[in-house]
């Protein structure tokens, strides 16, 4: 069993999509998937799902077939239905066996960030240091965006802001494509263990997510700190808050600094490149302001709210409501607010991508956990906080069909019967 739990906790991690996963993502979820498959088929005879749990697993398996079977503008409909089998092995375990899951990767996800929480020290401090240019992989385009860093961390050169000692305070990325990862994921874990901040991984969340300057973050954790604080009686967690706040506040006023330098003094870039006269790899140094890091540099983009929705987006929303009945149900195509909506991100590219049949089918396979929590007098206010964060993270980070956010979320909401023995009966029970 232990190996299932392993795998299920693997398969959530990788799609978290770490930077050495970028353009090889496929493969990796290949062998996860593999993994978990071989460790399904040899504990299967442990596992007894009650007739809720398998209906559940039912009704998202339908779920991810029928993503799966809507078209694209470009290319062939995304293969969604490869992470059925993550979907009903997680759904089919036990409370117990599901928070041992959610354990395996929650201490995964806190360790992975510890190496950029160490560098980000030692930027700030301003010692030298020489930090190289990630080369993207052409299925792994961003943009114009630039990525710097070391085996274990990489930071974002226009998410950050240069200090007058010559330091850099750079958002915490971690290993992954953006502080808001950090932040949305930090929050959403801290949540789902109802802020168990004395924790080890709960401390490294917490600072993490404070490092990311994720305003995604700074909502989520202080709302959920203050809920808990009330939930739980435990007012230790609204003095938590304030530093929560504190972040925030950083972000909505932009900080910058009159007396900063130029460019950051002991930072240089190591830049691959090519020499076609010699046919090799060779490297050159560079400094941080060739790629748009300087005295004039913010932590992130001066548009604080609403910062993932273009105005290409909102053109597809218009006329997706103004289209006939068929694409008002099934969508514009599963890819339409990347095609057409300039890859924004926000709850309402499910209507569009995936139209009003995939938006209530979602909202349904969410709503029954709690539904069954209530109808066996489970629902407390720590759970009815939970799902409200994670309903406010939903605004800017919609597919939560993702096996990390799946987790966390059936985690999140059954953690509430972990100590509480009546609470596993009537989950067992079914």
């Amino acid at each position: 069993m232990a190996g299932l739990l392993w795998s299920l906790a693997l398969m959530a991690f990788v799609s978290l999509n770490p930077y050495f996963m970028w353009g090889y993502q496929k493969v990796y979820y290949a062998v996860a998937s593999s993994l978990l498959v071989l460790s399904f088929m040899g504990c299967s005879r442990m596992l007894s799902p009650t007739r809720f749990q398998l209906a559940l697993c039912a009704a998202f398996s339908l779920f991810l077939m029928y993503l799966s079977l809507l078209p694209k503008v470009e290319g062939a409909p995304t293969r969604w239905f490869f992470l059925i089998p993550y979907t009903v092995a997680l759904l089919a375990l036990s409370r117990e066996n599901l928070t041992k899951t959610f354990d395996n990767f929650y201490w995964i996800f806190a360790l992975s960030l510890i190496p950029g929480m160490l560098l980000w020290i030692w930027l700030v401090a301003g010692l030298p240091i020489e930090m190289n240019y990630l080369t993207l992989p052409p299925g792994a385009r961003r943009g114009t965006v630039h990525y710097f860093g070391l085996p274990g961390a990489i930071f974002i050169s226009s998410n950050a802001v240069i200090l007058p000692s010559g330091g850099v305070v750079f958002r915490l990325c971690g290993i992954y494509d953006e502080p808001g990862t950090v932040g949305t994921i930090a929050a959403l874990c801290l949540a789902a263990t109802r802020f168990r901040l004395r924790e080890a991984r709960g401390a490294i969340s917490l600072v993490a997510g404070i490092l990311s300057f994720s305003l995604a973050f700074a909502v989520l954790t202080t709302l959920g700190l203050l809920g808990m604080a009330i939930a739980g009686r435990r007012p230790k967690l609204a003095v938590a808050a304030l530093a929560t706040i504190l972040a925030g506040a950083v972000i909505v006023s932009g900080v910058t600094f009159e007396r900063a330098p130029t460019t950051a003094p002991n930072l240089t870039i190591t830049v691959p490149s090519s020499d076609p006269a010699r046919g090799e790899d060779v490297q050159t140094k560079s400094t941080p302001e060739r790629f748009n890091l300087d005295y004039r540099s913010h932590l992130r983009s001066l548009r604080i709210f609403n910062s993932r929705i273009e105005p290409e987006m909102l053109e597809l929303l218009d006329k997706y409501a103004s289209s006939s009945p068929r694409t008002i149900l099934f969508g514009v195509a599963s890819d339409a607010s990347i095609v057409y909506g300039s890859e924004s991100v926000v709850w309402y590219r499910i209507l569009t991508d995936h139209g009003l049949i995939g938006f209530i089918w979602l909202v349904l396979l969410y709503s029954l956990p709690v539904v069954f929590l209530w109808r066996a007098g489970r629902l407390d206010l720590s759970v009815v906080v939970f799902c409200t964060l994670y309903l406010m993270s939903f605004y800017q980070r919609p597919v939560i069909w993702l096996p990390a956010q799946v987790l966390i979320y059936f985690a999140g909401i059954y953690w509430a019967a972990a100590s509480r023995p009546r609470g596993a009966d009537a989950l067992r029970s079914g």
